[in-house]
């Protein structure tokens, strides 16, 4: 058993955290499901999935099953499944999911998966009550993404603010006969439309919070947030009751020429598709103030029955290999360790270099302080919100009453 122990110590390359794990019995069949949204995206769900599959190669009794859910039901149906006592053993979650299911006691400690890997500050928030319950899989900041070539047949400059932005949406149909700029904008995408307002929350001076501690759902700041995403709503250059998938798939077709996304959801857009990675550009976005990144975490199931296996697998995966073939799969999203971009994706995908430098300023989705109570909070702006654009209510009447809710719930 011992002589095993050390022959798949060597196979993964990472002796410090491999050794510290549980011993396996050999050669027993295990199959290891693993949850994400992202196995449904085109080509980059595959390229992902790939990555993964390598640790086969030096686990070859163990099987990795894919449990795909689409974004908007993730949530709901982890959370079902892990309250019912099933549900995956390994779940890559975003963050405001993680610290509920940690916060309900729904995942185990990864300790031994992270010994001796030099883990960066993208897991810092993967530690909840002293305890390391999640290791982080990507995070991913955003940018104001474009069409290069429909930007330039339209002959604007790239927008800076929420009037450049309008303006060239609206040159950019005129002239091309693309849609100007493409946004969530629908309560039935609630988690992802939470996450991407943030943007516009953080970008006009936005906290949700005062220096106390306290819910502030309803200050100037939050007021020209919303503000601003009606006009930007209001002014025909979003292709109104499109999902977000629907959208990125329409840019990926070059019949979009603006929108805000994530360094994830970008190669997605830039890979396998009619329109060229070389044609798709990066910048700052068109807020006065920095914006967001979506962090998503690795967690194991308090109820999986294949735990050591689990983190025999999650020590592999942040070991050297696990990371290079991760990295080679994720495009610029930052990982759980500085493994570099590779120069042949940077000249490839010249937008690249852009996240990188937006990343370093982003602030989490999460509200400081609130973490397990974020989805709810933002529900009740998010409903401001959707009460603003849809009925025509002001938005400060809308998050007045958010505010009210919130205070009396939180």
């Amino acid at each position: 058993m011992m002589l095993t122990r050390r022959s798949l110590v060597s196979a993964l390359g990472v002796t410090c955290a491999a050794a510290a794990l549980p011993a396996r019995a050999q050669a027993k069949p295990v199959t290891l499901v693993v949850a994400n949204s992202q196995w449904l995206d085109a080509l980059r769900g595959k390229s992902l999935w790939a990555a993964l599959q390598k640790y086969q190669q030096i686990a070859p009794h163990v099987t990795l099953q894919q449990e795909a859910i689409p974004s908007a039901d993730f949530n709901d149906k982890i959370t079902t499944e892990l309250g019912a006592g099933q549900g995956p053993d390994i779940a890559l979650m975003q963050e405001g999911l993680f610290f509920s299911l940690a916060d309900a006691s729904f995942l185990v400690p990864l300790d031994k998966a992270a010994e001796g890997v030099a883990l960066n500050v993208t897991n810092e928030q993967g530690v909840f009550k002293g305890k390391r319950l999640g290791v982080a899989w990507q995070r991913a900041a955003y940018a104001l993404i474009y069409n290069r070539k429909l930007v330039e047949a339209a002959g604007v400059a790239i927008p800076r603010d929420i009037d450049g932005l309008i303006a060239a949406a609206r040159a950019i149909q005129d002239k091309t006969g693309a849609v100007g700029f493409s946004s969530r904008h629908q309560m039935a995408d609630f988690s992802g439309w939470f996450m991407d307002f943030q943007n516009w929350a953080y970008g006009y001076g936005t906290n949700w919070v005062d220096g106390q501690g306290k819910l502030t759902l309803n200050t100037p700041e939050a007021v020209a947030a919303v503000a601003a995403f009606k006009k930007v709503y209001d002014a025909s250059i979003v292709p109104i009751g499109d999902d977000m998938p629907t959208q990125r798939m329409r840019f990926k077709q070059r019949q979009i020429g603006l929108s805000i996304d994530n360094s994830g959801g970008t190669l997605n857009i830039a890979s396998g598709g009619p329109l060229a990675a070389g044609d798709v550009g990066a910048a700052a976005l068109p807020f006065p103030q920095p914006g967001a990144y979506q962090q998503i975490f690795l967690g194991i199931s308090r109820h999986s029955k294949n735990q050591n296996e689990a983190l025999a697998f999650l020590s592999w995966l942040l070991g050297r290999e696990g990371q290079q073939a991760l990295r080679d799969a994720s495009g610029p999203d930052t990982l759980a360790t500085d493994v570099p971009l590779t120069d042949a994706f940077r000249a490839a995908n010249p937008w690249a270099d852009s996240f990188a430098a937006l990343a370093l300023k982003a602030r989490s989705t999460l509200i400081p302080g609130y973490e397990t109570k974020t989805p709810s909070i933002m529900r009740l702006v998010m409903e401001a919100v959707e009460k603003v654009i849809v009925a025509g209510v002001a938005p400060k009447t809308a998050l007045d009453e958010a505010q009210k809710q919130a205070l009396a719930r939180f």
